[in-house]
């Protein structure tokens, strides 16, 4: 289904902006706080229907965790060391049998031992409804009944949870006080703006920062991340892409869009190739008709903080952002929150402050309203409106802003 990869570590001299490992788990100022977010778990509704948190019966080296979930489909992957047929087994909350699916082995993965990187595609569901999956080995159970809900459709009218964050797989004490608050608030799905696993984007370092994290979270909500410079610091992002099953719409995972409801979704590499890139996404949003546009990546166009802002990036998205009429770009690279002025119609914020500590930030001209704090940024999409709202690590909201459609 995918690509090779190597397991191993490359060894890489860190800079004195790379290496901070603690930030700022709380807001000292706040910006505008009027629009207060919707609070409540993501997981609740999805562990009650199927019965349980969907825990595992057996030891797995990786548990099961979701991707690409669509309105009628989903990707289940998984890494098992077991020589058994294995299979992803999807039912109803009630019990009744919707359609079970062999697992098929990545054989383009390379794993340590007998380890093998699984994949399973269902196909045939129904839009926004809940559904149950567990893992199956030669006819045995190895996890409990996995609740998750399917994408709505584009002609829904019900509200839309995002969870956004990045620069995060630090596996410090910053990462770990912010997970802790992702259960604050009802989400459907996760993006993330790269810089998953420091130092350098290893296997180990995302199975230990970023898997064994949100373990939890991904097995019930889809994870659409994008890749940073410290996920390309192994074999050019190697083990990223093959982690993850990402839509191939674009650059072959590098760069990539999906729908969700009424939302179209860009997610671009900072590591690769500006030009290529903005030839696609100018097509790609030419072609959705979604009435809501949202583009995610890692380095920021605009930015106040330690690296700054990207400009030759600006130079070719701004004028794309604007022309199909993108309401949001997202970015991280710098550990801090920066909301910018709208510039010609389109919202910027630098969302990076998810663990791997905090930078300073200052202001600039274009600058709102900014922060040095660990943080995820909730977007609650309506269907004329989008608020987004900036939440630190111990729970606080300290900014939030209207965006119209």
């Amino acid at each position: 289904m995918k690509r090779s990869i190597v397991l191993g570590v490359v060894t890489v001299v860190l800079g004195a902006c790379d290496s901070n490992q603690s930030g700022n788990i709380g807001s000292t100022k706040l910006g505008d706080t009027s629009h207060p977010a919707t609070r409540g778990s993501p997981l609740t509704e999805l562990q009650q229907a199927c019965g349980g948190s969907g825990a595992m019966l057996g030891a797995v080296p990786r548990n099961p965790y979701l991707q690409q979930v669509t309105t009628t489909s989903t990707i289940v992957g998984w890494v098992s060391s077991a020589a058994t047929e294995q299979s992803v087994e999807i039912t109803k909350p009630d019990g009744a049998l919707v359609v079970s699916a062999r697992a098929a082995a990545d054989d383009g993965v390379v794993r340590v031992g007998a380890e093998k990187q699984l994949w399973t595609q269902v196909e045939g569901l129904e839009p926004d409804t809940i559904y149950c999956y567990r893992v199956v080995s030669d006819g045995a159970a190895i996890s409990e009944r996995i609740g998750f809900r399917t994408a709505p459709s584009a002609e829904s009218t019900k509200p839309i949870g995002v969870l956004v964050f990045g620069d995060s797989g630090a596996g410090s004490a910053d990462q770990i006080a912010l997970r802790a608050q992702m259960e604050e608030v009802p989400y459907q799905v996760m993006i993330h703006t790269g810089d998953l696993a420091y130092d350098s984007g290893s296997l180990e370092e995302l199975e230990s920062t970023v898997f064994a994290i949100y373990d939890d979270l991904f097995r019930h909500l889809p994870f659409f991340p994008a890749s940073g410079n410290h996920d390309y610091k192994t074999l050019s992002g190697a083990p990223f892409r093959d982690v993850f099953a990402l839509p191939q719409n674009g650059g072959q995972e590098k760069w990539y869009s999906f729908d969700w409801g009424r939302i179209h979704f860009a997610a671009l590499d900072t590591e690769a190739d500006y030009k290529t890139q903005a030839a696609w996404l100018d097509a790609d949003l030419a072609a959705t008709n979604l009435p809501w546009k949202i583009i995610y990546m890692h380095r920021p166009p605009y930015s106040s903080g330690n690296h700054g802002s990207d400009t030759k990036l600006r130079d070719l998205l701004a004028p794309i952002a604007e022309k199909h009429h993108v309401q949001l770009v997202l970015a991280g690279h710098d550990h801090d929150y920066e909301r910018m002025v709208p510039q010609n119609g389109v919202n910027y914020v630098v969302t990076g402050g998810g663990g791997r500590g905090t930078y300073d930030v200052g202001t600039s001209g274009f600058t709102a309203f900014s922060e040095p704090v660990i943080h995820y940024v909730y977007l609650e999409v309506g269907v004329d409106q989008l608020t987004l709202h900036a939440i630190d690590a111990e729970g606080t909201e300290f900014d939030s802003t209207v965006i119209p459609r």
